[in-house]
């Protein structure tokens, strides 16, 4: 690949962390038409660059591109949303349960330092700060998905996790909802570590579950969904 191809593509990647960035911050809300001159001026490149960045992101589901509208980003629905964290239920737990079986004693030494964040964020004084904690949840997540060693998952995962992180749904946990995550955190690492497959599959879902639950249902649901799942004696 010649020096031009490869500066296309980073224009392409700049346009589309731009658009990402803004329906992040509410900049861009759903329903809003995203005007390719304004994204051009956001991110420094081409008209050309954003309408291919345009096409990139409608396949990952943040925009739909429409008629005599052109993109528009998506509003998404509360069943929707459901839905979504029912599919990262059914591939996060499958990632966890790889992760148990391929991660290394450095992807693990990792993981429990993004534990140690989360942990840390959660339990400062004052009101949690939701962007940190997302994004240690996040990296933490990001992590797990990697040890898996299956380079298709986070291309699936990506059009499915952005939804509801992107959101900011942190800010609708409560204190206890937060202390449940965090130890829920803990107990996906140490399966990991142990190498329990079925132990990290079935507490990664109970986690994911409860995360729909603590935003959607009611806090005695959230608690039951929160119980770890646990194979060893």
């Amino acid at each position: 690949m010649n020096a031009r191809p490869r500066q296309a593509s980073s224009n392409v990647q700049k346009a589309c962390a731009a658009i990402r960035e803004a329906v992040a911050s509410g900049r861009f809300a759903g329903g809003d038409r995203v005007r390719e001159v304004v994204v051009a001026e956001m991110a420094g490149v081409s008209r050309t660059s954003v309408r291919q960045a345009l096409a990139l992101l409608a396949a990952e589901g943040y925009v739909e591109l429409r008629p005599n509208r052109g993109a528009v980003v998506v509003d998404w629905s509360e069943d929707n949303l459901l839905q979504v964290f029912d599919l990262r239920a059914l591939l996060e737990s499958y990632a966890a349960g790889q992760g148990a079986q391929h991660a290394s004693a450095e992807d693990v030494a990792a993981m429990r330092a993004d534990v140690a964040e989360f942990e840390r964020l959660v339990r400062r004084r004052g009101s949690p700060e939701t962007r940190l904690i997302a994004e240690a949840n996040n990296r933490l997540h990001r992590r797990i998905i990697a040890a898996a060693g299956n380079p298709r998952l986070p291309t699936l995962l990506a059009a499915v996790v952005h939804v509801p992180i992107e959101r900011q749904t942190f800010a609708r946990y409560d204190r206890a909802a937060l202390e449940r995550s965090a130890q829920q955190h803990r107990d996906i690492v140490e399966a990991i570590a142990r190498g329990d497959a079925p132990w990290a599959e079935a507490t990664m879902r109970a986690h994911i579950h409860a995360g729909k639950q603590a935003i959607f249902g009611t806090a005695g649901a959230a608690a039951r969904a929160a119980e770890p799942i646990r194979t060893e004696p």
